[in-house]
């Protein structure tokens, strides 16, 4: 994710019907002005579309739906990876073998 384009929309779309949301979500974009970058993801068939600015990302989910993906998606992951392996090792602790 860049610093440019840090509010994000992650939508899932069906083969047979993506390139029609695609023509869809570059109209509405465009006739709204708003700039915007439709990224890949590591899942099939799940597209993140990338805004400069939250109220746009808001737009776009109220308009198409999906789910707005938290701007500190990466750090959150490692928080919680962090929180979980204190909780392993402090029940290790608690119930020796």
């Amino acid at each position: 994710m860049t610093d440019r384009w840090p509010h994000q929309v992650e939508l899932k779309l069906d083969k047979m019907s993506a390139a029609e949301w695609l023509r869809r979500i570059d109209a509405w974009c465009t006739d709204w002005q708003i700039a915007f970058h439709v990224l890949g993801t590591m899942t099939d068939g799940v597209i993140r579309v990338a805004f400069e600015e939250a109220r746009f990302a808001s737009a776009f989910h109220a308009h198409f739906g999906g789910v707005i993906a938290p701007t500190d998606e990466f750090e959150t992951a490692l928080a919680a990876d962090a929180a979980e392996g204190d909780l392993f090792d402090r029940l290790a602790g608690e119930y020796p073998d």
